[in-house]
C-alpha cells in the first residue's frame, strides 16, 4: 500500500512540474525553464506510473495515474487563484 501511496506522490509531483512548464501558469511569477520542467515532469509521471504498476493491474494502473493527472491539473489553477486573490481594483 505505501509503494501505491508514494507512486501517487511521484504522479502529483510529475503533473505539477508539467503544470509550470506551461507558459499560461501562474503559481511562479518568474519565467522558468519549461523544457526542463517538462521532460521532468513527464519522467515523474512515467516513474509514478511504474510505482503504481507494482501495486494495481496495467489497465488499473494507468487509469489511477491519468485521474490523478487530471485532478491535479484540474485544482492545481483553483489553488494557484484562489492563493493569490482578486486583482487590485477588481473584487
Amino acid at each position: 500500500m505505501m509503494i501505491a501511496v508514494l507512486g501517487g506522490v511521484v504522479v502529483v509531483v510529475g503533473a505539477t512540474l508539467l503544470y509550470l512548464a506551461s507558459p499560461n501558469q501562474r503559481l511562479a511569477k518568474a519565467r522558468l525553464p519549461g523544457r526542463l520542467l517538462a521532460w521532468t515532469g513527464i519522467a515523474a509521471l512515467a516513474s509514478g506510473l511504474a510505482l503504481v504498476l507494482r501495486w494495481a493491474g496495467p489497465v488499473a494502473s494507468v487509469f489511477i495515474v491519468v485521474t490523478l493527472a487530471m485532478v491535479a491539473w484540474t485544482v492545481l489553477p483553483l489553488i494557484v487563484a484562489w492563493w493569490r486573490g482578486a486583482p487590485e481594483g477588481k473584487s
